[in-house]
């Protein structure tokens, strides 16, 4: 049943990619304190959107890029934040306060990076792309580019979601059942998500 479901929710942004609609977080499925106000998005605002079942949202898909970018953004710049005044103060758990919400958001990120991933990988075929657009070579080319756009910005987020919870991790006391030691390092993550945007045959995300 699980797999059905992934397939249908692949399906449903295939096709949204393909009328150039792309995914993106509603407000309220964004990290708590990053809840971004409508005036800091302008110009997206007046775009159509519609609220999904799933805390997401479709946005046109540069708007979509745009609108994930300064999500992004504004969740890098607080997680740094929020890092440094940890390491000041020298204790504690980070995101003590959200902890379970905040991962679950997270984990939640990661499978829908997974899921739109896999649909920019079938819509960016250059047959789909021809059957979308089969009399125009020029609009062929603009959507590719416009879905590698919007798939370095799904990059950045899956790296700051993964971020995060390393974050969590790192900062708790050592437990009998978790080996920090087990997960990956920023370097391993970074190769992996790279090797994954090769296999999609997108330009490689650039970390910031």
């Amino acid at each position: 049943m699980k797999q059905k479901s992934t397939s249908a929710a692949v399906a449903a942004i295939v096709a949204s990619l393909s009328a150039s609609l792309a995914p993106v977080p509603a407000k309220s499925t964004t990290l708590p304190t990053t809840v971004m106000e409508s005036k800091a998005h302008v110009g997206v605002s007046a775009a159509l959107t519609f609220e999904l079942p799933s805390g997401q949202i479709f946005l046109p898909l540069e708007e979509a890029t745009d609108y994930l970018n300064g999500i992004n953004s504004n969740q890098r710049s607080l997680l740094s934040a929020i890092i440094q005044k940890r390491q000041l103060k020298g204790k504690g758990a980070l995101l003590m306060a959200n902890l379970v919400q905040t991962k679950r958001i997270c984990e939640d990120a990661l499978k829908q990076h997974a899921r739109v991933k896999e649909a920019i990988k079938i819509v960016i075929a250059p047959d789909n792309l021809a059957k979308m657009h089969p009399d125009s070579l020029e609009l062929r080319v603009q959507h590719r580019d416009a879905l590698i756009r919007f798939g370095r910005a799904v990059a950045q987020s899956e790296f700051l979601a993964r971020d995060t919870l390393n974050a969590i991790e790192r900062s708790r006391p050592p437990s009998k059942t978790i080996s920090l030691s087990d997960m990956p390092s920023d370097e391993d993550v970074r190769a992996m998500i790279t090797a994954e945007h090769k296999n999609l045959g997108i330009s490689a995300p650039g970390f910031s």
